[in-house]
């Protein structure tokens, strides 16, 4: 199950580490975390291909991919009361180093878990 949920989170902090990146320059310290972070994902889905069949990781990627995305696109259009959003993107952008220590931490547990029993 964690698995599954930091599959979720990382796709999440992609999608947005993408949306910030057009949005705005990048410092070095955000780039380092983003490299990092997309090496900690990749050790995770090659993880989840060694344990699991294809196609259960394959649907799930998808699955998480396509509600990442729908997720980051209610957030640029906006949800307005009384003609102010109610989320910002800049206040996303502020929970991107929590992310990317989630996805990093619980693929660490996921695979400590596997392989120390």
């Amino acid at each position: 199950m964690l698995f599954y949920v930091t599959l979720f989170v990382a796709i999440l902090y992609f999608k947005i580490f993408r949306v910030r990146r057009q949005q705005e320059k990048l410092g070095l310290w955000s780039m380092i975390e983003g490299t990092v972070t997309i090496f900690i994902l990749l050790a995770l889905v090659i993880f989840g291909f060694m344990v699991q069949s294809w196609y259960e990781v394959l649907i799930a990627i998808v699955i998480s991919a396509v509600m990442a995305s729908l997720m980051i696109t209610t957030v640029q259009l906006g949800i307005f009361i009384d003609g102010k959003p109610l989320f910002k993107l800049s206040a996303i952008y502020r929970l991107m180093p929590l992310m990317a220590l989630f996805s990093i931490a619980g693929t660490m547990m996921t695979l400590t878990q596997y392989y120390l029993g």
